[in-house]
């Protein structure tokens, strides 16, 4: 059995689901013989949770996956992976992206997971490597097919070349590429985005060719997406902050030539990534060890009334939003925001007309028990402060997952602005602009954004983020100080208190600099970043032994956040003092 899943594929990407743009043969050719379902709702626009259902047949609220990079499946959620290598299969996985490394729990039950992104590096001046081509997961995974003595086995292989930033090979465009520093044109985007969906599908078509015709014919293929992508509906761009549908229907085929001798459409009943598993364990005659929120794909009776639950909490992390929820039926949709929204989707598939009011019986009936599905796990959407709580991210992490576009404006704190995610995603991209700008050399366009923003949102942490960083590159290091105080009044980090440490320093402000670190290492003695940062300003005080002490305290204690740091600070001080080191 092999399941492939393309990273941030909509449905109209692919050929089969009917948009003529789409180029993509090899999923056709799945489909042509297989079963192809056309209402598939992911649980979040966002890949750790959504792969973590695939593989385990649970919501987030069950396998308790809520956002990429601080949260890991727990292992007491039994994965099918496990349950076929408990049943003699081989089992394999071949990952495109650092956001699913093994140190995420999806790994269990792989007796091979090939996640080391280090071995197809890029050269050294680029920096990390956070993602495979779509070529080199081919290659791993013919390599660890070819190695295999027996069958039956199971393979995940994992393409994430549709994601952001769109780089397809050359021959795959239909059109010159777009300069890096080109303005937004959504034309153009699409046409790049479907040119990397196209170069997965061929390399999809190079592993599908790569199996003997007869074991083709005993495998089964799953093909399918772990969410979708916004290419500027509702004012989105990207995906992981609304529940819309182009963001969270998916494409799911299941194929095998005996089995679907002609292609199977399934139209007619609304279905979820949480079906996945059931679905395969069923059609393999193995019961699942625990119960499931999912359930078989291919039975007989549709359902109406079923409902498939989806969430995001990117807002919230990410950026002191709201949490959306939603549920979706074969019909019609409800989004629990704090302005709801209620969708007939079978007349309003674009969803450009919320129907949410006080007499539709529907929308009511839906959100009420969306509620009480949330309030049983111990979820109040009116007080999103219950929310389920991070693992804090080390600087490692964060810069590989901020490579791959998830970048965390709020530093890993959970407060409250109670924004509606709709209504601050205009925002969110009017601040994006401005923080490219900042990075492309035109600080100054970019700090009159943020003061359109703070004009009517003074609070708003992204804007303030932009607008420190800014400051930083235009040299206005006052200004710099006056954006970071503020977000500090709205929630004090460690992180947030270094690089304010840093600032000072900068600013020739030792002393200060002190100030600001001392009071977070009270409560965070460990932080490697806060002690280097410490020692830094210690130095400038001419305090060189406490300083050096500290810089050998951050390496033992924390040998991830500001280690690099430290051995800069040491190796400085060796070169210029070798013999009293």
């Amino acid at each position: 059995m092999i399941v492939v899943t393309f990273d941030t594929v909509r449905t109209d990407a692919i050929g089969c689901y009917g948009d003529p743009r789409a180029r993509t043969p090899n999923v056709d050719a799945l489909a042509k013989q297989g079963a192809r379902f056309t209402r598939a709702i992911s649980p979040a626009p966002v890949t750790l949770p959504s792969h973590s259902t695939l593989f385990t047949g649970l919501d987030p609220l069950a396998h308790g996956v809520h956002n990429n990079g601080t949260f890991v499946l727990a292992p007491e959620h039994r994965t099918l992976a496990e349950e076929l290598s408990a049943h003699g299969y081989r089992t394999g996985a071949v990952i495109g992206a650092f956001v699913l490394d093994s140190r995420y729990g999806l790994a269990q039950g792989f007796e091979s997971y090939e996640d080391d992104l280090q071995k197809d590096a890029l050269p050294a001046a680029s920096g990390h490597f956070s993602e495979r081509s779509a070529t080199r997961v081919t290659d791993h995974a013919l390599e660890w097919l070819g190695a295999q003595p027996r069958e039956p086995f199971f393979l995940w292989t994992h393409y994430f070349d549709p994601h952001a930033p769109h780089n397809a090979p050359v021959e795959y465009l239909q059109g010159e590429r777009l300069p890096a520093d080109a303005p937004a044109d959504e034309q153009a985007m699409r046409r790049e985005y479907l040119a990397e969906v196209t170069y997965a599908d061929h390399e999809l078509g190079r592993l599908i060719a790569g199996l003997p015709t007869d074991v083709r014919e005993r495998t089964l293929v799953v093909f399918t997406a772990d969410h979708g992508e916004s290419l500027g509906e509702h004012g989105e761009y990207s995906h992981s902050r609304l529940l819309y549908e182009v963001t969270l229907r998916v494409p799911i085929v299941v194929s095998n030539p005996k089995l679907f001798p002609t292609a199977q459409v399934v139209s007619d009943r609304v279905v979820g990534l949480v079906d996945v598993a059931p679905t395969l364990l069923s059609m393999l005659g193995i019961a699942p060890t625990p119960p499931l929120d999912g359930e078989p794909l291919l039975r007989n009776d549709p359902n109406p009334e079923r409902e498939i639950y989806s969430e995001t909490f990117v807002t919230l992390y990410n950026h002191g939003w709201s949490p959306l929820f939603a549920t979706t039926r074969v019909g019609d949709k409800f989004v629990l925001a704090p302005a709801p929204e209620y969708y007939n989707l079978r007349s309003d598939g674009g969803e450009k007309k919320n129907l949410f009011g006080a007499s539709n019986v529907q929308a009511h009936g839906l959100a009420q028990r969306l509620r009480i599905r949330l309030s049983q796990r111990g979820l109040d959407p009116a007080s999103p402060s219950l929310a389920p709580r991070e693992r804090e991210l080390d600087p490692q992490d964060e810069q590989w997952l901020a490579q791959l576009g998830y970048s965390r404006s709020n530093s890993g704190g959970q407060p409250i602005t109670r924004a509606d995610p709709k209504v601050a995603i205009r925002t969110w991209v009017k601040l994006s602009n401005a923080a490219n700008l900042a990075q492309r050399g035109n600080p100054a366009r970019a700090l009159e954004i943020v003061e359109e923003v703070l004009e009517t949102s003074p609070r708003d942490l992204f804007a303030l983020e932009v607008g420190f960083q800014a400051a930083s590159f235009a040299r206005e290091d006052a200004r710099a100080e006056s954006y970071m105080l503020r977000r500090l009044e709205e929630f004090p980090t460690p992180d947030l208190l270094a690089r304010l440490g840093m600032l000072y320093l900068r600013m020739g402000r030792p002393q200060d600099g002190l100030a600001a670190v001392d009071g977070a290492l009270k409560i965070h003695p460990d932080h490697g970043e806060l002690l280097v940062v410490k020692g830094q300003c210690l130095s400038k005080l001419g305090r060189d032994d406490e300083a050096r002490a500290l810089y050998r305290r951050a390496l033992e204690v924390d040998p991830v956040r500001g280690s690099r740091m430290a051995r800069e600070e040491l190796s400085k001080y060796k070169a210029e003092n070798p013999r009293s080191y």
